[in-house]
């Protein structure tokens, strides 16, 4: 057997969902030597690397030299120098000055019908990598320009992600209708875009059943957007169910701040192509009728937004 790739840390992590705790090594085919309940906490002294699953092949190893998959963990608590069970989300953009990643064409944006498309191969040869567009709002409304765009982009060689807009709407009937049009494959980023809605918001309360009716669909958790809606629900405290959620941080302004259930973002929309700082032109997406474009920024490099996509 090669020699496993092991890289020392030091914290604990806490299950997500029930997970087996395998003697041997890290692997699916070793012996369950127990089982870890879903919000309970064990210590670690390592990632190692062993069988893929669901595209994470990162396993974390205790004292007793057992291993449990690190896709079924919260991220690691401090101090940690490793990887966190998901892919680690990056580093908070420094403030705009100086910072290249906000003054060149973005890696994602996301759109709606109402974004023009010219050319997502110019989009493309221009250095944007992935597209998030609206394909559902509430129990029933849908976007029109969605079906096609998907093919479009992803023939350009565009990473594709589809959000649903929250409503008060029972959320049963949401989950079904946005997996009716988004028809997520394996490789769709899937988004709950949980933000003000005059007189028809989802509540907190919702957004976490929306959040677990996708988990339990696709097997795979969704990305949130938010920005002041859930930092204003959520207050002070933290909360271990967002937080085990990527977050995809809406907020204009030269420094993203989280709510303290994330320790980062995973993208930061920074701009709506008016208000924000940075870039806020894409070649061949032209934005809205006044010419605005969200725009999303990724800290890591183009390998990784790929690997993280739709993990």
């Amino acid at each position: 057997m090669a020699q496993m790739v092991e890289m020392p840390i030091s914290g604990s992590v806490t299950a997500s969902v029930k997970v087996n705790i395998r003697q041997g090594g890290p692997s699916v085919q070793s012996p369950v030597l127990r089982k870890l309940s879903a919000g309970a906490s064990m210590p670690v002294q390592a990632i190692v690397v062993g069988d893929m699953v669901q595209g994470n092949a990162h396993w974390y190893r205790t004292a007793d030299n057992a291993f449990a998959w690190a896709g079924a963990f919260l991220p690691l608590e401090q101090g940690d120098t490793g990887t966190p069970g998901g892919p680690a989300p990056p580093e908070p953009a420094p403030p705009t000055d100086g910072d290249p990643g906000l003054n060149r064409v973005p890696l994602v944006v996301d759109i709606y019908h109402g974004d023009g498309v010219n050319s997502f191969d110019q989009a493309f040869a221009g250095g944007l990598r992935g597209v998030i567009h609206k394909a559902t709002t509430g129990k029933s409304g849908s976007d029109d320009a969605y079906a096609q765009r998907r093919e479009l982009a992803k023939r350009a060689g565009l990473l594709w992600g589809a959000y649903h807009w929250g409503t008060a709407a029972p959320i049963s009937d949401q989950v079904n209708n946005f997996l009716r049009v988004a028809d997520p494959d394996a490789n769709t980023l899937v988004a709950l875009d949980y933000e003000r809605t005059p007189g028809n918001q989802m509540t907190l309360e919702g957004a976490r059943q929306f959040l677990s009716l996708i988990n339990e669909k696709l097997n795979r958790k969704a990305v949130l957007y938010s920005g002041d809606v859930a930092k204003s629900e959520l207050g002070s405290r933290k909360d271990t169910f967002f937080g085990g959620h990527r977050l995809w941080l809406a907020q204009y302004g030269p420094r993203p701040v989280v709510q303290k259930s994330w320790k980062n973002y995973w993208l930061w929309q920074y701009t709506d192509g008016n208000l924000g700082p940075g870039n806020k032109n894409v070649p061949g997406i032209p934005g809205n009728r006044q010419g605005f474009l969200d725009c999303d920024h990724f800290a890591g490099g183009v390998d990784d937004l790929k690997a993280q996509w739709a993990s």
